[in-house]
């Protein structure tokens, strides 16, 4: 089955030859754009639901194809590559300790209350589950398996006659995990792990501490079963682990220091030792946030971070050290118009465009229904502001 791509591999080249220069804190004729668009979105756009779509490896394959050609046809942005992998929504991490997940028919998985940890608040549950081979990524392996033997039924061909095999196109999932205290909230909940922190903060260490050593066991297995062709939010960063984490956004910096801290030093260490790169995320305003992540933890990236950060922090704490990308209000290029997208983009390239290593993206989370013409808007606004100056 061939999949023609009406763009010239040519394009292809071009935006890759951009991104490339970003990654290397070199400038290219102006900022690259790059949007999450996760199956949340663009499901509605492929006429596939959600039950369908995460209950077949071959429906997966054949609507992430269907997919990437939407995307390249219609969305104006540095976007150069189709990546096919299993993918559970982020429903993967907290369901293999346990968690009890909902599949509906037309939304995303959503996650069971009251939450595994509640139930029974033992640590003995998760400390004896077999995190790679059970639960969801038990799945997610033979997903991969399954969707890499169909992938030579398939043929992406572009409009100037480039072809490429799907075989190359299919990754793993599994390049990091969704963050230590988003999964311990999954798992405890966020009213019951804030009040652990007080109470009971002995027991969130070793909830933590069992979440990094589960966690590193399922990133080493993800990586052997791929030769380290693994996934991150459908995309491929060569040489990069995901370490999250969200759920620091919304913790003081002491209770970052005595709790979050040390997890992530760990997290980003084996990450470090294993000749990888670093990958961090926060939604959420994280202006006390950067410190850590630039001082302590040593990241090499920082994606999809929000419009709600101050971005002049970003660009004193990060530029130059990190590769960042972010700074698009994700509210306003759902709700907007081109001309609201094109002023907040336009403020954003103030702070940013001359920082080296910078990617124009959303807050990693464009949200359904997002006019295709506000994403659009983006990158006109970033060739029209994004030049060097």
């Amino acid at each position: 089955m061939i999949f023609d791509i009406e763009i010239d591999y040519a394009e292809i080249e071009r935006r890759k030859s951009r991104w490339d220069k970003a990654m290397a804190f070199e400038f290219a004729d102006c900022v690259p754009v790059l949007h999450y668009l996760g199956a949340r979105f663009w499901l509605q756009h492929v006429g596939k639901g959600f039950r369908e779509y995460l209950n077949d490896p071959r429906v997966m394959l054949e609507t992430q194809l269907h997919a990437g050609k939407w995307i390249l046809e219609q969305v104006d942005s540095d976007y150069h590559k189709i990546v096919c992998y299993p993918d559970f929504m982020w429903a993967e991490d907290s369901e293999s300790f346990g968690a009890q997940f909902v599949f509906p028919e037309d939304d995303s998985p959503w996650l069971v209350r009251p939450h595994l940890l509640q139930k029974d608040d033992s640590l003995e549950r998760i400390r004896n589950v077999d995190y790679v081979h059970g639960g969801m990524h038990g799945r997610m392996l033979e997903y991969y398996r399954q969707m890499k033997d169909m992938a030579g039924d398939y043929t992406v061909r572009f409009r100037d006659g480039q072809t490429i095999n799907v075989t190359d196109l299919v990754y793993m999932g599994g390049a990091g995990i969704i963050g230590p205290t988003v999964l311990a909230t999954d798992l405890r909940g966020l009213e019951e792990f804030s009040l652990d922190c007080v109470d009971r903060p002995d027991y969130v260490k070793e909830l933590l501490s069992i979440i990094v050593e589960k966690s590193i066991q399922w990133i080493s297995a993800a990586r052997e079963i791929s030769a380290g062709r693994t996934a991150f939010a459908n995309d491929f960063h060569e040489g990069f682990v995901f370490i999250g984490d969200d759920g620091t956004a919304q913790m003081s910096p002491r209770l970052v220091e005595e709790f979050a801290l040390e997890p992530l030093k760990a997290l980003a260490s084996y990450v470090h030792s294993q000749g990888l790169k670093v990958m961090a995320h926060n939604c959420g305003k994280a202006d006390h946030l950067l410190k850590y992540w630039v001082d302590d933890i040593n990241i090499d990236r920082y994606i999809g971070f929000s419009y709600l950060t101050d971005k002049r922090k970003i660009a004193e704490s990060m530029g130059g050290k990190v590769t960042i990308m972010g700074g698009v209000d994700t509210e306003n290029l759902c709700q907007g118009t081109p001309e609201s997208v094109r002023e907040d983009v336009r403020k954003a390239l103030v702070a940013l465009r001359n920082v080296p290593g910078f990617v124009l993206m959303d807050g990693h989370n464009v949200a359904p229904g997002t006019p295709v013409e506000n994403l659009n808007a983006v990158t006109r606004a970033a060739r029209e502001f994004g030049t060097l100056q």
